[in-house]
């Protein structure tokens, strides 16, 4: 395992370059409190982590002609109160959905309100940050399967009938979300 941005840069990248990889995904690099969940329990979305030395990695490796792509988490966030959005202004429901759909009870997780325009927002400056600032070319979208149904697949299988794909299980404010941040184009 790595332990810093330099550390990556300096033994990593080259190594990707000849073996002819052109791209490279990070895990989320936003801020989190519980570092087992591997980024993807974030307390603070605009915070990359609390190490250096990423832009440093990101300007490396593009100078050597590889994309850098950033795994985002926009389906959920940290339940914490104090480090976290949960209750963030005094509310449970701010970023969140009240009631059963607040909780993705897997992830232990607060699941994001894309009705409000705050929210998406929020999350679209976001993406846009990431791009702008740090120089992100892409973004890879964590539990898109679990984010576009009502029941989040869990415990649930598709046996390749398009009806069960496009069924009433389908989160519309979800799928309207995902098709906003492509239309955005960031």
């Amino acid at each position: 395992m790595r332990q810093s941005y330099n550390e990556f840069t300096d033994n990593v990248l080259r190594c990707i370059k000849d073996f002819g990889y052109n791209a490279i995904q990070l895990m989320p690099i936003m801020e989190h409190a519980y570092y087992t969940s591997f980024g993807y329990q974030v307390t603070s979305f605009f915070a990359a982590s609390s190490c250096y030395k990423l832009m440093q990695l990101i300007n490396t490796a593009h100078g050597m002609g590889l994309y850098i792509l950033l795994d985002i988490v926009h389906l959920h966030a940290c339940k914490n109160m104090l480090d976290g959005l949960n209750m963030f202004d005094g509310f449970d429901h701010c970023y969140f959905h009240k009631g059963r759909k607040r909780n993705h009870d897997l992830w232990n997780s607060c699941l994001f309100n894309y009705s409000h325009w705050e929210v998406l927002r929020f999350l679209l400056l976001h993406l846009r940050f990431f791009m702008k600032e740090y120089k992100f070319d892409e973004f890879r979208f964590d539990g898109v399967t679990s984010m576009i149904y009502i029941h989040h697949s869990i415990r649930t299988g598709f046996s390749n009938d398009y009806h069960e794909y496009f069924d009433d299980s389908v989160d519309k404010e979800n799928v309207m979300y995902l098709m906003l941040v492509c239309y955005d184009k960031i």
